[in-house]
C-alpha cells in the first residue's frame, strides 16, 4: 500500500500530495519530524538503526519520520513513537522546540520528557535493533566516534538549547 505525504511549498503552504516513494520535486517540501525523549537526569534515549537500513545503518539517533497525508506534526510524533519505541508521548510533557529547513524537507523537533525504562520499551524490529539512554558526553563521544547520525545534529542542538534556556529561566 502506498505511503501517501503531503507536499507544501518553501513557504509551508500545502500544494499537493504524492507516493512517498517517488522523488520529492524542486520547490517542494514534506513535513518531518525529529522526537528527542529526555529524562531527569537529561540523558536522550536513543535508537541504534538496523543494520540492513538504506540511510545511516548501526547508526544511533532519535525517533522520528515524514508525516503521511493529514498528519499534524504533533500526530507524527506520537505515531512515529509508538510505531519504533513502544511509547505514546503526552502533549503535556512535550514542547514543539522549532524546526529547521533541509533541502526537500521542514523539520519539527519535539522535545519529550520521560522516564520510561529501555527495559518497556517495544523496538520495532524493521528500524530499531537497539536503543539507550546517553548524556550529553556520550552523544559528543558518539559524534567523534561517527556513529552518530549527522544529518540530525541542528536538532539536537535545538534541544540542547531549549533546555538550557529553560533550565536558567527556573533557576532566576
Amino acid at each position: 500500500m502506498a505511503e501517501i505525504i503531503d507536499l507544501y511549498n518553501n513557504a509551508r503552504q500545502l500544494v499537493t500530495a504524492a507516493d512517498r516513494k517517488n522523488p520529492i520535486p524542486d520547490g517542494l517540501n514534506k513535513i518531518s519530524v525529529h522526537v528527542w525523549f529526555v529524562n531527569k537526569y537529561e540523558q536522550f534515549l536513543l535508537q541504534q538503526r538496523v543494520a540492513g537500513a538504506k540511510k545511516f545503518p548501526n547508526m544511533w539517533g532519535q525517533t522520528g519520520g515524514a508525516s503521511q497525508t493529514k498528519e499534524t506534526s504533533w500526530d507524527t510524533c506520537v505515531r512515529e513513537s509508538v510505531e519504533e519505541l513502544g511509547i505514546k508521548p503526552k502533549i503535556e510533557n512535550s514542547v514543539l522546540v522549532g524546526t529547521f529547513k533541509r533541502l526537500s524537507d521542514f523539520v519539527d523537533v519535539w522535545l519529550v520528557y520521560t522516564d520510561v525504562e529501555t527495559k518497556d520499551l517495544k523496538l520495532q524490529p524493521e528500524e530499531v535493533q537497539d536503543a539507550k539512554w546517553a548524556s550529553k558526553s556520550e552523544i559528543q563521544d558518539m559524534i567523534d566516534k561517527g556513529t552518530f547520525i549527522p544529518s540530525i545534529l541542528p536538532g539536537l542542538k535545538m534541544v540542547y538549547n531549549y533546555i538550557d534556556m529553560t533550565n536558567k529561566k527556573r533557576q532566576k
